[in-house]
């Protein structure tokens, strides 16, 4: 199996996150995700003013050879209701060929389980990371 260089990993994670708009984050409400996990595997959070949110913006840091970040704008999530537990944010975005949406990255919340009831939010900061 190849390697990938500093310069080329910097390259696919720059092309690859180029339109921010197109990722989306969402929480849900699994235990655990398996790392073949896929978006239509996780059961995401119920409650109402849920929904996915769009990120802004996403900068890519380098971390030392061969190790990259992604970083997406901080969003924050507003209940107006009741909500499910939430024990994970996830980041997906539509697929290149089918249009269905692929599972990204994902991380637990921190402090989790978050029950958040209505006038109560939850900020994430999702993080990629990427390795050589």
């Amino acid at each position: 199996m190849g390697q990938c260089g500093e310069e080329g990993l910097q390259d696919i994670l720059e092309i690859y996150f180029a339109t921010p708009s197109d990722f989306y984050i969402g929480l849900c409400s699994d235990l655990s995700i398996a790392k073949d996990a896929a978006y239509t595997d996780l059961t995401e959070v119920t409650g109402s003013g849920y929904d996915l949110i769009a990120l802004s913006t996403i900068t890519i840091a380098t971390l030392g050879v061969d190790n990259r970040k992604a970083t997406g704008d901080e969003v924050t999530f507003n209940a107006s209701g009741t909500w499910t537990s939430a024990y994970y944010w996830f980041m997906i975005t539509p697929a290149v060929a089918s249009g269905a949406y692929t599972l990204v990255c994902w991380d637990s919340v921190e402090d989790s389980p978050v029950e958040l009831e209505s006038g109560e939010s939850l900020a994430i900061i999702p993080i990629f990371n990427a390795t050589g």
